[in-house]
């Protein structure tokens, strides 16, 4: 029996198979980097480098919550929208940025080790979120 998607989420299977590119390129081409997820605004997983998936809808959740709370933080201190979120370690870094989009945005975060260089990190993570929006755009046009 051939069950064939409907029409309708055809382009939707093409968005989110674009953006695992796009975070498969971050990740293979951004030194230090472990994994790169992609999740709505309130926290559900779209795409993601992990294979795992509890770790990327658990990782989902999480980033969508930090988001929430990055929010309210600045909203709180007069600091306008964040941008992004850098969480440091001992073993690595921990970025978690807002995509523009229609549909209320939605959040990249990326996982590195210890050999990330911050400002690199920093440049490709706003290039991919670029990419995505820009992908996003395409679709609805």
């Amino acid at each position: 029996m051939n069950r064939a998607l409907p029409l309708a989420a055809q382009p939707r299977l093409v968005l989110v198979s674009r953006y695992a590119e796009l975070l498969a390129r971050l990740r293979s081409g951004t030194a230090g980097v472990t994994s790169a997820s992609l999740a709505t605004a309130d926290g559900l997983a779209v795409a993601s480098t992990l294979t795992d998936e509890q770790d990327i809808d658990k990782l989902a959740a999480m980033a969508g919550s930090i988001a929430a709370l990055a929010s309210a933080l600045t909203r709180e201190t007069g600091h306008g929208e964040p941008e992004r979120v850098v969480l440091e370690s001992a073993t690595g870094l921990i970025v978690s940025m807002k995509v523009p989009g229609r549909d209320g945005g939605m959040v990249l975060t990326v996982v590195t080790d210890r050999h990330a260089v911050l400002g690199k990190l920093l440049w490709d993570c706003r290039a991919t979120a670029l990419e995505i929006a820009q992908s996003q755009e395409a679709l609805a046009a």
